[in-house]
Order: C-alpha cells, then structure tokens, then sequence
C-alpha cells in the first residue's frame, strides 16, 4: 500500500527488484507484486524473504502483506492419477 500520488513511483523501484512482477495497480495506492525464485539460484527462498522485507522499507510503502497462494489441484496425483 503506499500514497495514490506516489504509486507509479513505488511501483517502478519495486520492479526493480530481482524476481519481483507487478500485477494490479489500484486507484486507492494498492499494488500487488509477485516475488519468485531465480533459476540457478542456491538459496531461493532466502533471497525471496530479504527481497519481501526489502521492498517493504521502500520509501513511499505504507504497509505491506505477504500473502501466499499454492494451486496444485491440476497436478496427476490430486486428479486420481497414479504417477
């Protein structure tokens, strides 16, 4: 969440960050990013978390909620498919 005045500007220092996705800018200030692990990288999860924590000390950021969201419901084994 940051100021609706400085979202554009908020939203293009987050963008910088290495694996970070930028996916809804709302008119209130919201934006939601996505984070994900590099290829090639030893300790994704790590670098994923100091990113997450990083880009909440951004000047111009209010507040910022990590919210995770796992969907394997097409993967064989929740479709009753042996693997």
């Amino acid at each position: 969440m940051t100021h609706p005045e400085k979202s554009d500007n908020v939203a293009e220092k987050l963008k910088a960050f290495p694996g970070a996705e930028i996916h809804a800018k709302g008119e209130n200030g919201s934006l939601v990013f996505t984070v994900e692990g590099l290829e090639g990288e030893n300790n994704q999860a790590k670098r994923i978390i100091n990113t997450i924590t990083d880009m909440g000390n951004v000047e111009g950021v209010i507040s910022s909620s990590l919210v995770f969201h796992h969907n394997d419901a097409g993967l064989p084994q929740h479709q009753g498919k042996q693997l």
